[in-house]
């Protein structure tokens, strides 16, 4: 915990400006080698992802997007673990690059797998229906995104709050969305279905006595 503390102390006298800066950086990497995956693919290194490198995005994209969800959930106990307020200056910007990288996710699919061909999406979901709860999740965040802002805040009151509580609904459609897509991997959608629960259970102050103890041990 001593070790905890010193970091989050000198994490504290970083500027906010340089924080954010350096947050923006780390996040935006994996959406930068993303990018010159598809660059690389376009000009010609089909082999790059493996025989199918449309379903290859598709999957990284949704990796990281379930990534950032997971680490904008953490905020809020990290928080509660440190007793630091420069935690929870970073929730939104972490929530936002979580959306977006559930938006990128949702765009690999379309144009990699879809096609673009909106008239087979019927079809598609008979198929899969996890696709559904791919969209729910998708919407959820879209929600939140959009009233992220102060403003949104103010005005919503204490609907702000309830509404707010739906990432937890979408973390667990993400989960289950993952788990629905097992055909023979199954380690990486389990783990991330148990780190969800994980988190959510830490999130939820009826355990932060328990856990908070724990680290004291």
């Amino acid at each position: 915990m001593s070790i905890l503390s010193a970091i989050s102390n000198k994490i504290t006298s970083v500027p906010v400006f340089w924080r954010r800066f350096i947050i923006t950086g780390l996040s935006a990497l994996p959406a930068l080698y993303i990018l010159q995956l598809v660059v690389r693919i376009q000009t010609g290194e089909r082999d790059l992802l493996g025989p199918e490198p449309g379903k290859a995005l598709v999957w990284l994209t949704g990796t990281w997007a379930f990534n950032f969800l997971l680490i904008a959930l953490v905020v809020t106990p990290l928080y509660r673990l440190l007793n630091q307020r420069w935690v929870l200056v970073h929730r939104r910007m972490l929530g936002l690059w979580a959306f977006l990288y559930t938006s990128l996710h949702a765009l690999a699919y379309a144009t990699f797998l879809l096609q673009w061909q909106w008239a087979d999406i019927t079809s598609e979901i008979v198929k899969r229906p996890y696709l559904l709860l791919g969209t729910g999740a998708w919407t959820i965040l879209l929600a939140l995104a959009l009233t992220s802002t102060r403003w949104a805040q103010k005005s919503l009151g204490k609907r702000w709050k309830a509404l707010h509580k739906l990432v937890y609904f979408a973390a667990l459609l993400a989960s289950v969305h993952y788990l629905l897509q097992i055909r023979a991997g199954w380690f990486e959608p389990v783990l991330y279905t148990v780190l969800t629960i994980l988190v959510l259970l830490v999130r939820n102050r009826r355990f932060e006595g328990f856990w908070k103890k724990s680290d004291k041990i």
